[in-house]
């Protein structure tokens, strides 16, 4: 009796205690919310006087930018909070600081990848905690009270800052995206579902954790020729993605990949099992502000055949909107928006023009990744670029509006070379580098493998050792730069150890990658 008495009276306090903690953290936010309302009423914004381009640097990143100035009638700064920010995450850090905006991140527990990125504030998210959200929101709402500046927009900076990104920003205030939907544009079979519930052309498919299940599918679906794309749900990059021509393949396929770890960190749970959709791939990137859409950039992946996979990046190309296909890609994207109730933020689409018409492979609502590799090819072809945009449509619509709706010509060319290794061996120099150097549409070279590494075979995005960057007035010029390239690759771009020398040590004058304005090194890839 006496024990059962001491554990009524422990219970007794420890309701008491989460009571006070619950009603203490409520009257916080409750005083905080108050003292920034007329903020609030006035959406985030500051006078467009405040907005000004930023400083020219070094870094390529941020050539187009030059340094803020704040008028004398600016009363506070505006702030941007990035999740997750890693591959293109980590360069839309650095342009928000460049261009004059304070910079606050938040790293979900377990996703920190970039822990030396500059900010004002850094807070860890907590998942596991039942007040995980209310520490980060109570945090969020301390930082701007206290640094007397206003909170314009909570954006994603990677594929797993999505979720966290629009919860956060739904229930701060800053412009986000209805709820609703918040699954399906980041779940790959249910965002297939919602955009075919809209009446546009969806992908046949469906998702398993059980072979038996994808019999089924198969028996009804029994596709001829027979070619089923297997792939992971919350994958990225082209992670595990397999085009399997029989069902045994599919068997394969489903197997290595359910339950399976994936280069997001995240278990497989669940497989996609899809149609094989026959056509061009395209890459689609979009801002959206209040519901208008603009298309950023239209680029056009070159995958091809390579190292036993059928998708292998070997590059990528950008068009103006100025043909049949490419209006049709662009009504089609904006459908899609639509579809899944995108109304503010970035997106980087992936479509393939079937003979039927364009079809979505998956959206991420965040900016295209690859380390933003692609940026200096964005500005010299188009003249503009999806990170200065969404800085752009969080912090002012004047600045936004002046955004052309779409690409509808170019002033130079350019293309991002996708490196492929077709061995998994030491590096012992990289001759290449001088040779690419002094090719005439050469602009910079981003190395992920250094001389002592080991190439990875490239079968995706994460397996690829590096990028070229080739920008020229000659199209022409460009195209034979890129082929070159690539037949460098297949011998004579790496000097690599003979399969006898891989256990032996090596002892030389071997030269490593100079890390000069045109050469770098980089991590953390996402497409």
């Amino acid at each position: 009796q006496l024990l059962s008495f001491l554990m009524r009276i422990l219970f007794v306090v420890l309701y008491i205690r989460q009571l006070v903690y619950y009603i203490e953290n409520k009257a916080v936010k409750f005083f905080m919310l108050f003292s920034n309302q007329e903020d609030r009423k006035m959406e985030h914004k500051l006078p467009e006087t405040c907005i000004s381009e930023c400083p020219s640097t070094e870094n390529p990143i941020l050539a187009h930018s030059s340094t803020p100035e704040q008028p004398q009638e600016c009363k506070q700064k505006q702030a941007l909070v990035v999740v997750d920010p890693w591959s293109t995450g980590n360069k839309l850090c650095e342009l928000i600081i460049n261009r004059g905006f304070e910079l606050i991140i938040i790293w979900e527990e377990g996703n920190i990848r970039s822990p030396g990125l500059r900010a004002r504030e850094v807070i860890i998210h907590t998942n596991d905690s039942e007040y995980g959200e209310e520490k980060t929101l109570n945090e969020l709402e301390r930082i701007q009270i206290e640094g007397r500046f206003s909170i314009s927009g909570i954006i994603p900076g990677s594929e797993t800052g999505v979720l966290l990104a629009e919860k956060l920003a739904y229930r701060f205030g800053t412009p986000t995206n209805p709820p609703k939907l918040a699954l399906a544009r980041r779940n790959k079979y249910l965002m297939g579902e919602a955009v075919r519930k809209s009446g546009e052309r969806a992908v046949q498919q469906t998702i398993a954790t059980e072979w038996n299940h994808v019999k089924t599918f198969l028996s009804s679906f029994n596709p001829d020729p027979f070619k089923i794309v297997v792939k992971p749900n919350l994958g990225a990059g082209s992670d595990d993605v397999f085009m399997c021509n029989s069902v045994e393949e599919v068997k394969t396929a489903f197997f290595k990949i359910n339950g399976s770890i994936n280069s997001l960190g995240i278990k497989n749970d669940g497989v996609l099992i899809q149609e094989f959709l026959q056509g061009k791939e395209y890459v689609i990137d979009t801002m959206s502000r209040n519901g208008h859409h603009k298309i950023i950039a239209m680029w056009e992946y070159d995958k091809r055949p390579a190292n036993g996979r059928f998708n292998v990046y070997f590059g990528t190309k950008p068009h103006a909107v100025n043909g049949e296909v490419q209006h049709s890609l662009k009504d089609y994207v904006m459908s899609v928006l639509d579809a899944l109730e995108v109304h503010n933020g970035p997106g980087h689409a992936e479509v393939i023009m079937t003979k039927t018409g364009p079809c979505l492979v998956e959206i991420g609502c965040r900016c295209h990744g690859g380390n933003a590799s692609w940026y200096n090819v964005a500005r010299e072809f188009a003249g503009h670029d999806q990170l200065n945009a969404v800085v752009d449509g969080f912090t002012s619509e004047e600045n936004f509006r002046k955004i052309p709706d779409f690409v509808s010509h170019n002033m130079k060319y350019g293309k991002t070379v996708d490196l492929v290794a077709y061995e998994a061996k030491e590096i012992l120099e990289v001759p290449g580098i001088e040779y690419v150097k002094s090719l005439k549409s050469f602009n910079r070279i981003n190395l992920f493998k250094n001389v002592g590494d080991v190439l990875d075979i490239t079968v995706d995005c994460n397996s690829t050792p590096g990028e070229i960057i080739l920008i020229h007035e000659d199209k022409q010029q460009v195209e034979r730069d890129f082929e070159a390239i690539h037949e460098l690759l297949k011998s004579g771009f790496f000097i690599l150890k003979n399969d006898e020398d891989m256990n032996t040590s090596f002892e030389g004058s071997c030269s490593s990658v100079d890390e000069d304005d045109n050469v770098s090194q980089a991590s953390s890839y996402e497409e």
